[in-house]
């Protein structure tokens, strides 16, 4: 755990509190989604801008290599 606080600290990841979180979020475990809120977040990421499979790769490759060293120190 200290090593995820740290990376908090660093501001590199944040830990988001229970009383943060929408609780119809697919994001968490526990109750189902209703259809309208589905629906809703159906919506919202098809609004949202997206990217390429490379750009994402190429990212995630970096943010990787980013995150590994944080932890290893």
């Amino acid at each position: 755990m200290k090593e995820i606080h740290a990376l908090e600290e660093r501001h590199v990841i944040r830990i988001v509190k229970k009383s943060e979180t929408d609780i119809n979020s697919p994001a968490i475990p526990g109750t189902t989604l209703t259809l309208k809120a589905f629906k809703s977040w159906v919506g919202s990421a098809e609004a949202a801008p997206s990217i390429s499979l490379k750009a994402a790769e190429s990212q995630w490759g970096r943010q990787r290599k980013k995150l590994q060293r944080l932890v290893t120190k």
